[in-house]
């Protein structure tokens, strides 16, 4: 297997450990999101989730507008080292905060599975034109069956939390995952 099947078979399993942990976020009470930072040898440096629902602990941030699961693996994870080496998976495409967090922190990678067209730095910022962000390397929705399955995972949580603008762009994005709901 080359060094590109190695990254695509890495990224496909570290998107479904988002969505898992984004499940589990949603079933403790929280926003179902997750994230995994990452390093290059493959190795997980923190697991995080929403965590806007819970109290706070010695071991994560919890119970506060900024408990978003991005910020949730930052604060585990401490000071990082070498963090242009690290990939960060997110289950949803990053809020302004958490991509900001992300770009300032310098890390190498952001790869999310689902986009958020009413909520995600994309639809604030654009990547390649933002001179912090300019180092880290963005791969959004590489799979369209996790894209899927994040988008069904948050659909209920965009219609409960986003205004009718930020709902709408959604059923526009994702019009069979918001089906229903």
């Amino acid at each position: 297997m080359d060094q590109q099947q190695d990254r695509e078979v890495q990224d496909r399993q570290f998107l479904q450990e988002a969505l898992r942990l984004a499940r589990e976020g949603q079933a403790a009470g929280s926003s179902p999101v997750g994230a995994v930072l990452v390093d290059a040898q493959g190795q997980v440096v923190a697991r995080g989730r929403n965590r806007t629902g819970e109290p706070f602990g010695p071991d994560h941030v919890g119970h506060a507008s900024v408990s978003h699961a991005e910020m949730d693996v930052f604060f585990q994870a401490g000071k990082l080292k070498d963090p242009e080496t690290l990939t960060l998976y997110t289950s949803l495409e990053p809020c302004l905060m958490c991509g900001g967090a992300s770009a300032l922190l310098q890390l190498g990678r952001l790869v999310w599975a689902t986009d958020d067209p009413w909520g995600g730095s994309g639809r604030l910022i654009r990547w390649e034109d933002h001179p912090a962000m300019q180092t880290t390397r963005v791969t959004p929705t590489p799979y369209p069956d996790l894209e899927h399955e994040g988008a069904a995972l948050f659909a209920t949580e965009a219609k409960r939390a986003f205004p009718e603008e930020g709902w709408s762009l959604w059923r526009k994005r994702y019009p069979q995952e918001t089906e229903g709901v």
